[in-house]
């Protein structure tokens, strides 16, 4: 009997141990621009990308001279820690820019928020943004979700 006790207290014990880890928090990663890190100008209008999906994540610099064309000398990116993550979107109104913002979710994976900052001008412009993540060694997906916002 005291074997049969002693045996469940471990399992029980076990059990606990295994219990989900609730100390799990959301958390920014820093991301980096080829305007602030190369001086690549307005890259908004400067790069293209010919693309169907939605991005393209863009992991050397072959990769990035057959799919990337523009006036930022792709031979300055440091494709050996960074991806490109890369893409395209037609907007309603004009652009004043674009905030980036990659959180690593306990639940999601990566996810990167994409918002344009919107204003009244009346053209529909069609925008190239882009951002360098971290390389992420245990290949993670990365979802990006677009955002529009108005400028108040």
């Amino acid at each position: 009997m005291k074997h049969y006790i002693w045996m469940l207290g471990l399992a029980l014990c076990f059990l606990l141990s295994c219990n989900s880890d609730d100390s799990c928090e959301n958390y920014r990663i820093a991301t980096i621009s080829l305007e602030d890190e190369y001086a690549c100008n307005d890259t908004r209008y400067s790069l293209d990308i010919s693309t169907t999906e939605e991005f393209e994540l863009i992991t050397n610099l072959a990769e990035y001279k057959d799919k990337v064309t523009g006036t930022c000398d792709p031979t300055l990116i440091d494709f050996t820690n960074f991806d490109l993550i890369i893409g395209k979107v037609r907007l309603g109104s004009g652009n004043d820019s674009i905030d980036y913002s990659l959180i690593e979710s306990c639940t999601e994976g990566r996810n990167l928020y994409v918002t344009f900052i919107q204003n009244d001008a009346m053209i529909a412009p069609v925008i190239t943004y882009h951002v360098l993540v971290p390389k992420d060694e245990a290949n993670k997906t990365i979802e990006v979700r677009i955002f529009k916002q108005t400028r108040a």
